[in-house]
């Protein structure tokens, strides 16, 4: 493998806005490192591999806000415009939309610029910008639409001239799949053949965008990798939210006491307010005085149970590195989530939830509905065997675990 070429290519996410190197979910060159790294470990010839993601980073774009049109950017080959005339053979059509090459996007005016470095066997480039920043959807519906020279011309460089064996595309997504021309089965009149040619095309996708993914096998016959998004963790609680929480802790213990129980519940209801659960809960405008202990029990379960949502919603932890597990604390609310869900396909496997209630003589099914309707001793099982579940995989998670604290 130590003679084979691979073309990492990296994009501007989205690609009418984002900054070079950038991807959905994805930490895109602390990602291409650990490729790098993983590629030098199989033998392939990676050239003085620079020793961080930052260095490496530096070394490729020169600024981590650089843009598309950054002057910043690392000129790995400047290509004349009668080399790009005999190694494109379709550079005329692109004449009806762009004019004679070298054009003005990738072009220092005489040459068309292709942006990257290289790395002993293997190249890091940046895909040109698609041409259309102002009105991106005339490239995806206008059938006169087509690729600038400098898209063209960065494709021609890693086929013709560079000799690419593989071109890794990098992360959710680029602009080549996109590019117009039938939506399935290509002919050699559809761009996205044109360009891609027959240099095998192989495709980092975000793993929770299986439709587009579809776009880059079908359009330019991409062997897609799914990367995993971020590990998720749990919203939490602040501030207002968290007094309410306190709230609702405090009348638990002393709701057998109607006046202090009363009281609470004037607080909540006031701190509910303050935090807008008019709109999900319906609010008492009288005091609570007179509301009798069952209502009260009830409005302070619907309380608890929006709080509970809210603290319980998913938020992404960062941006994955292809190649680094997460920590045992990033893990655990993902894997909490998928220990939470039934699998009747598996031999009808419980879910932890299942497990834990069962085990005091409740179905989970039953506590959810009841929860749902904001019964408050219900709401409060539920919260529980929440907690139950999570102690569970924190402890099955903390066994294994490397000495950096990742998962292995």
């Amino acid at each position: 493998v130590q003679d084979k070429k691979i073309a990492i290519t990296l994009f501007s996410f989205p690609p009418d806005k984002g900054n070079i190197g950038t991807a959905a979910y994805l930490d895109v060159f602390g990602s291409v490192h650990k490729v790098l790294q993983g590629l030098e470990r199989e033998g392939y010839n990676v050239g003085e591999l620079p020793q961080t993601a930052e260095e490496l980073l530096e070394e490729v774009v020169h600024d981590k806000e650089a843009r598309f049109n950054s002057p910043n950017l690392n000129i790995a080959y400047k290509m004349s415009v009668p080399e790009y005339e005999e190694h494109c053979g379709y550079q005329e059509d692109l004449h009806e939309n762009w004019g004679a090459p070298p054009g003005h996007l990738n072009s220092d005016g005489q040459n068309l610029l292709v942006f990257g470095k290289e790395f002993g066997n293997v190249f890091v480039g940046i895909q040109p910008t698609f041409g259309y920043e102002g009105d991106p959807m005339r490239l995806l519906f206008s059938k006169s639409a087509s690729p600038h020279h400098g898209f063209a011309a960065y494709y021609t460089y890693l086929e013709s001239i560079w000799g690419a064996d593989a071109c890794l595309h990098f992360g959710t997504h680029g602009s080549l799949e996109f590019m117009p021309g039938k939506q399935v089965g290509m002919s050699a009149d559809c761009y996205p053949d044109q360009l891609i040619s027959s240099i095998p095309n192989i495709y980092y996708y975000a793993a929770n965008n299986p439709s587009e993914a579809t776009i880059a096998k079908r359009r330019s016959y991409a062997g897609t990798i799914s990367y995993l998004t971020p590990p998720a963790e749990n919203a939490g609680l602040y501030r207002g939210l968290k007094e309410m929480s306190e709230l609702v802790a405090s009348y638990q213990g002393l709701k057998d006491n109607e006046l202090r129980a009363t009281a609470i519940c004037n607080s909540l209801v006031e701190k509910a307010r303050q935090c807008n659960f008019e709109r999900d809960v319906s609010l008492p405008e009288e005091d609570c005085k007179g509301m009798g202990r069952e209502k009260m029990d009830d409005l302070v379960g619907k309380l608890y149970k929006k709080l509970i949502e809210i603290e319980s919603r998913l938020l992404p932890c960062g941006l994955h590195t292809v190649g680094k597990p997460p920590t045992a604390e990033e893990a655990v609310a993902t894997l909490v989530n998928i220990a939470s869900l039934d699998r009747p396909e598996d031999g009808g496997l419980k879910s932890l939830p299942r497990i834990i209630a069962e085990s005091v003589g409740k179905d989970i099914d039953d506590v959810y509905r009841s929860s749902d309707m904001g019964k408050f001793e219900e709401v409060d099982l539920l919260q529980r065997v929440t907690f139950a579940a999570r102690d569970a995989v924190t402890a099955i998670v903390q066994n294994s675990v490397n000495q950096e604290g990742r998962v292995e």
